[in-house]
């Protein structure tokens, strides 16, 4: 393709790669460039990314508005720190959906949803990546 187009190989894979990413149109400002960002990261990079999660304090706190916003006793003290931890929970979860697309179409191996949960729960992320070799 790229000699067909007469373009450097470089640009017709980062056009390809482009191309068939989800699109980001929609999204806020912020995210978006946080989200494309993600693409000049090295694959260790990618992988905590990936394996990143909420920290504990956060998830615990979301879990306990969850509760609590299903009896409905929530103040609006209360709904709005559960939008913002929702949003940062969202603003997580795109980033890893992000990075694990990027490191499949760089080749690697994504872990199974077991291989995962035990990743997430351990500090492994490093161990992962550097003994997992490409497909």
């Amino acid at each position: 393709m790229a000699e067909a187009t007469q373009r450097p190989l470089p640009d017709v894979l980062v056009e390809a790669l482009k191309a068939s990413l989800p699109p980001l149109e929609g999204l806020p400002p912020a995210l978006i460039a946080e989200l494309g960002s993600l693409e000049t990261l090295d694959d260790d990079a990618l992988w905590r990314v990936m394996l990143s999660r909420l920290p504990a304090d956060r998830q615990r706190k979301l879990n306990r508005l969850l509760r609590k916003n299903k009896t409905g006793k929530m103040t609006a003290v209360d709904r709005a720190e559960l939008a913002a931890l929702q949003s940062d929970a969202d603003r997580i979860m795109l980033c890893k959906a992000r990075a694990a697309v990027l490191l499949r179409f760089r080749g690697r191996r994504l872990p199974t949803l077991i291989e995962l949960r035990k990743l997430t729960r351990s500090n492994a992320s490093l161990r992962y990546t550097t003994t997992n070799s490409r497909i």
